[in-house]
């Protein structure tokens, strides 16, 4: 991001479109697959929540990236 503009249009809401949507879907489906894959693995504790809030938020970027068309 070079300008203010830029940053502002960032932070904006980007409504999914009939494009993105798969996108957005695929990539839901892919963390799911993946909580699933090592919730077991993991111990419960502090560290568990950690590594699950790591993962919701990577995919929150995922899904950022898409939005944003990969800015």
């Amino acid at each position: 991001m070079r300008t203010l503009e830029e940053a502002k249009s960032y932070l904006d809401y980007h409504s999914p479109d009939e494009n993105s949507t798969p996108k957005h879907q695929a990539v839901n489906q892919a963390f799911q697959t993946l909580i699933e894959s090592v919730w077991d693995a993991i111990p419960e504790g502090p560290g568990k929540t950690v590594a699950v809030r790591a993962i919701g938020v990577a995919r929150m970027q995922c899904n950022s990236a898409i939005a944003n068309k990969g800015n």
